[in-house]
């Protein structure tokens, strides 16, 4: 019989031991193996933004062979202003953006300049190899480090992007009496297929031990039948997880996965995915339903959401890397441009401009020696005192002390170009490792008008709690229309340990104005740029990433304006968990209209009238069951109680009662991702500390 996580397997069993078995990993928590990027010299991260805006352009896979265009470019990107440059890299690696340290800043720490012409250089060649990969798969890698992002414009064809739209429109249509606003948007984001809707609910949820419910027998065959899935471990109170993260590692799971608390998993609630099959004509067929995508009304965009995810498999291929052996290993680029410095601590006279031997004394310092008649090298010799911003007192020369003061971090030239292979090796895809997937569906538009121009950046997150081992996101932007354009911005978190044992104790200065991070105390967290989310625009990364949408707006305040898209987010194929081919359907109208929709056509008579109103009590207003509710046929009140509590739980789930579980489910991983945004923020670079 199989076993899940939650089901015959304790809720945190994770079967990927590090060192013993592959995984695919998750940046939902600090510990989480596999999931830091490597820290990033500004400069790569400039160059990594330059590359994505330029494979933006229209045919840049054509006119990045053309010198001329692309000595342009080259120009254009070195004009752009330092600041803006410096300043959107360094707030992408702060605790929300714009706190936590960037104010601490000067002015004076950032870099007098970024890029050079040997940047560009390696831009334009590395844009050139992109292109070639472009042609040969319409994908296009992105800001890409030690992690991958994959875009293509040119995936999804004029026909799925239709059919997909037309979805949109025949849902939102359908659901025009009763647009499901999801909560606390000021009805700006619309649910059209949402998983917080008629989650798995530990001890309300149905379930089957063996994966029997499939799409087009989901409600006949099987709504309202299965087990109550048993409740192993009390409902969290929010407040109480606020309080327990202060405690890092009370209880911690280290199931294969690193110490990770145990607030980290909902004891309570899980997105359920939907399975599919890879077929062997390159195929994707669903053998189970979308969870509140009616299997049978709305047949046809079940078949249009596979096509999508068919043309995800390759995004997904090209973006996500396994963890083997303390690695990582994928088609995507997996470690930086540029090498670890060599000798990266302050005292290194190669790190700063100018050299300190070519440093010549202000007249007016020299003059106001007591010893003017000392020579140059002696002058140097001169010991005096200072304090720095911080009150500690540091013997310096004259000359050195004005060395301090003027000298400027020489950047790291750029290495040869090394052109990465993108292709996916022989075996490593998932439809070559893998008979079937699962994934959860999305869909979703934000609404704007007249009275609600705007709609808000989002917080940062990663997609899901541990329950759900969301490894990969795969978005598609199928409709923008009167909104000004948004990007997804994107990090990483990093190791508080970067193995720079060469730098002296407090000498990292020079580091953190290449670096751009503030490694004493600073927040162990990666900058890698962003990316617009454009219509047409397929757009795919692992979920290691910590990502949050831009704000945007109406062009025009006087009309209305949405963007409409849809997620799928890949759970790890190497750890199924239970899915809607383990649940049956939970809707109690889906059930109800198959169940009694033809009452009232002269069969009242079939369903005993004791019955009907039994069922009337918990589901009210059925036409069909009121016409039979009506017949004289009664049951003793000894009998009505005892079929009233045997049909206690066997009636699915309202309406009301779902709306109920997702506000509980939406303040758990409220508290949730507070959570993890605080514990990405405990760990701090403590370069101050040997």
């Amino acid at each position: 019989m199989p076993a899940y996580p939650g089901l015959g397997l304790d809720l945190r069993y994770h079967d990927q031991v590090e060192g013993r078995r592959d995984l695919y990993p998750m940046g939902i928590h600090q510990n989480c193996y596999g999931s830091d990027s490597e820290m990033l010299l500004v400069r790569e991260v400039a160059m990594m933004t330059i590359i994505d805006r330029l494979s933006d352009k229209p045919d840049f896979h054509v006119k990045v062979f053309d010198d001329a265009i692309a000595k342009k470019w080259t120009e254009e990107a070195l004009a752009l202003p330092v600041k803006q440059v410096y300043d959107e890299i360094v707030k992408g690696s702060e605790y929300n953006g714009n706190d936590l340290g960037y104010h601490r800043r000067k002015a004076t720490n950032r870099l007098d300049f970024i890029l050079d012409e040997g940047c560009l250089d390696y831009c334009i060649k590395e844009l050139r190899a992109k292109a070639e990969f472009f042609k040969k798969t319409g994908l296009i890698p992105t800001l890409d480090a030690t992690a991958s992002i994959a875009k293509s414009d040119t995936m999804v064809d004029e026909s799925l992007h239709n059919a997909l739209r037309a979805a949109f429109s025949r849902l939102e249509e359908d659901q025009k009496d009763s647009p499901d606003w999801h909560p606390r948007t000021s009805e700006i984001v619309q649910d059209l297929v949402h998983p917080s809707m008629y989650p798995l609910v530990y001890g309300r949820t149905r379930v089957f031990a063996d994966e029997v419910v499939g799409v087009e027998d989901a409600i006949d065959k099987w709504a309202g039948k299965g087990d109550i899935i048993p409740q192993l471990e009390p409902e969290p109170n929010p407040k109480d997880l606020r309080n327990a993260r202060g405690s890092r590692f009370s209880g911690a799971s280290d199931a294969g996965i690193g110490k990770v608390t145990p607030s980290f998993w909902s004891p309570k609630y899980q997105w359920l995915p939907a399975n599919v099959k890879l077929q062997d004509d390159g195929s994707v067929k669903f053998t189970s339903y979308i969870n509140n995508l009616h299997p049978v009304k709305y047949r046809d965009i079940y078949g249009t959401i596979e096509k999508l995810i068919e043309k995800a498999l390759p995004a997904w291929d090209l973006c996500l890397a396994r963890y083997r052996h303390h690695r990582l290993e994928g088609a995507g680029r997996t470690k930086p441009r540029f090498p670890r410095p060599n000798n990266p601590d302050d005292g290194n006279e190669a790190n700063w401009s100018p050299p300190f031997d070519e440093v010549e004394m202000p007249q007016r310092e020299r003059e106001g020696s007591s010893e003017s008649n000392v020579s140059e090298d002696e002058f140097g010799k001169e010991e005096i005192e200072e304090r720095d911003e911080q009150g500690y007192i540091y013997s310096h020369t004259p000359k050195a002390a004005h060395w301090y003061e003027i000298r400027k971090p020489v950047q790291p030239e750029v290495p040869e170009f090394e052109a990465w292979d993108y292709g996916v090796k022989p075996g490593k895809s998932l439809r070559e490792q893998f008979d079937g997937l699962q994934v959860i569906v999305k869909m979703a538009s934000i609404e704007l008008g007249p009275g609600k121009p705007k709609s808000p950046p989002g917080g940062w997150h990663v997609e899901g709690q541990m329950n759900e081992h969301i490894v990969g996101t795969a978005l598609y932007y199928l409709d923008s229309e009167n909104v000004t354009p948004s990007h997804l911005q994107f990090r990483m978190q990093t190791s508080y340990d970067q193995e720079y044992r060469d730098v002296e104790q407090d000498s990292y200065t020079w580091m953190e104005r290449v670096y751009g991070s503030w490694l004493s105390g600073g927040i162990c967290l990666q900058s890698y740029g962003s990316v617009e989310t454009k219509e047409g625009r397929l757009l795919a990364f692992p979920n290691v990433f910590h990502h949050r949408v831009t704000d945007f707006g109406l062009k025009d305040e006087m009309k209305t304006g949405h963007r409409r898209f849809i997620a799928l987010w890949l759970v790890d194929p190497l750890t199924r968990i239970i899915s809607t081919a383990n649940v049956p359907p939970q809707q109690q109208s889906w059930w109800m209209e198959n169940t009694f929709d033809r009452l009232g056509k002269g069969e009242e008579t079939k369903v005993p009238p004791a019955i009907a109103q039994l069922i009337l009590e918990k589901a009210p207003g059925h036409p069909g069951l009121e016409a039979a509710g009506k017949g004289k046929q009664s049951l003793p009140e000894e009998l009505m109680d005892i079929v009233r509590n045997e049909l206690e739980d066997v009636v699915p789930m309202s309406l009301e009662e779902a709306r109920a579980h997702r506000l509980k489910l939406m303040d758990v991983r409220t508290v949730f991702q507070e959570g993890t945004r605080e514990t990405w923020a405990e760990v701090e670079y403590s370069f101050c500390e040997h």
